[in-house]
């Protein structure tokens, strides 16, 4: 029967090693440097850790995997990332976290977070930029501030917060997030949300702006639409309330295009809601549903055989792209509802349940920052055309066997790799010599 013997070493051996490109893209966005001109929570003593190093530690945690503070405990022992990072005191425990985040407050949010997404979105090079804004929501299971009972489909009658997500396109990052309480619907802070996002990229640089039926509201179109000179351009899922549906229902001359969806119709009409101030353009789209053979005849009205046949759908927008384009560009937004679950399954962004709600925002919206880090080092260090997910990611590049050696009065990195895969890797590390911002993306 074959036995390994086995022995025990002092060498500081860590599987994380690849955390090094992380720590790298970090660096040359100059987030370090901006960090430390915030008003962050400074610790009470001589002794306590530098904030800095307190939301690089969160953010790493975050990337590797942890949901919960006490799961930061995992990585205290790691001397090589503690190394890597410049950690002086190493990384912090659960409650050096926990004591952290507490002292954060929404006007302290309110007050950091812009200004951390404007500086990053300053080193975006791009003229213009497709805005989604989405909503989602995550199911409590404690007394945590805000959590209240609201939508909640999967976990119904369950208390939950209900956060709100601006995504850009272009370069797949985060641009703004609110987390809100759980009876809020996806239009409930809307406006201030949309005016600080505007804020953080520019009003001028948004091309397109879209967002499902929560955000169809006229205050949310007049808003849009209140600079005559600068409009927002936008495409936004219409309510089907039964006085559109009745207009739709009255409407000929449907055109059919199988560009976007096979057998799909368009038409289109001008329609003022019942407290607009003036009508707007609907484009609206008529699908054949799957059981359209087996219904109709026996339907008495032509309206209800309609209903039976076809699914209708209607985009409220301003812009002047043809009913097709509409269609497409607007579908093209389900990749934010992607993106919302890789936050949840692989950012953790349903865990980290503090009670006070100003932290447990903190928490969430570094892990936006977190999130478009590695966003940043997936396409334009791994240069992939492939969405890979962090879970991908880290099999791929972080999860490296390393370990510290003395080179000189220096100390050395060294990572396990050799053949095919050291040069896939060492191909990522010439890629990040080159990374320095403007970062330029493109909207074409």
């Amino acid at each position: 029967m074959h036995e390994l013997s086995h022995e025990f070493t002092s060498r500081k051996v860590s599987p994380w090693g690849g955390i090094k490109y992380f720590h790298k893209t970090y660096q040359h966005i100059g987030l370090q440097e901006y960090l430390s001109s915030l008003d962050l929570p400074e610790p009470g003593s001589n002794r306590g850790y530098n904030p800095v190093d307190i939301i690089e530690g969160f953010m790493v945690s975050v990337v590797l995997g942890s949901r919960r503070l006490a799961h930061t405990s995992v990585l205290r022992m790691d001397e090589v990332i503690k190394e890597i990072f410049g950690w002086q005191k190493g990384m912090g425990s659960a409650s050096t976290f926990s004591r952290f985040f507490k002292k954060f407050t929404v006007e302290r949010n309110n007050s950091v977070f812009p200004s951390l997404m404007k500086f990053w979105f300053d080193q975006m090079s791009i003229k213009k930029m497709t805005v989604d804004i989405d909503s989602t929501v995550i199911p409590r299971y404690g007394k945590q501030e805000l959590v209240a009972k609201g939508y909640n489909p999967q976990k119904r009658g369950r208390g939950s917060h209900h956060p709100l997500i601006a995504f850009n396109d272009e370069m797949k990052m985060v641009i703004n997030a609110w987390m809100r309480s759980g009876d809020s619907n996806s239009g409930t802070d809307a406006i201030e949300f949309l005016q600080e996002t505007f804020s953080i990229v520019g009003r001028a640089r948004i091309d397109l702006l879209r967002g499902d039926v929560g955000f169809y509201s006229q205050h949310i179109f007049n808003m849009l639409e209140e600079e005559d000179e600068n409009p927002v351009s936008y495409i936004i899922r219409a309510r089907m309330t039964r006085r559109l549906l009745r207009q739709i229902l009255e409407l000929d001359g449907w055109h059919a295009n199988d560009t976007v969806f096979r057998g799909a119709c368009y038409n289109e009409l001008q329609y003022q809601g019942q407290e607009w101030k003036k009508a707007r353009r609907i484009i609206v789209v008529r699908t054949p549903k799957k059981n359209e053979e087996q219904g109709g005849s026996h339907l008495l009205f032509k309206q209800d055989e309609d209903l039976d046949r076809y699914e209708y759908k209607a985009y409220t927008t301003n812009t002047d792209y043809s009913a097709v384009r509409v269609h497409q560009s607007y579908n093209q937004r389900a990749d934010s509802e992607n993106r919302i679950k890789e936050l949840k399954y692989d950012y953790g962004i349903d865990g980290f349940a503090l009670h006070s709600f100003g932290a447990m925002e903190a928490a969430f919206r570094f892990i936006m920052i977190a999130y478009n880090i590695m966003s940043l080092f997936r396409q334009k260090v791994m240069v992939s055309r492939i969405g890979h997910r962090l879970s991908t990611i880290k099999f791929q590049c972080i999860a490296i066997g390393s370990y510290l050696v003395k080179n000189g009065r220096n100390k050395k990195l060294k990572l396990s790799a050799e053949g095919k895969r050291k040069h896939f890797l060492e191909h990522f590390f010439s890629n990040l010599e080159l990374l320095h911002p403007p970062f330029e993306f493109s909207n074409a």
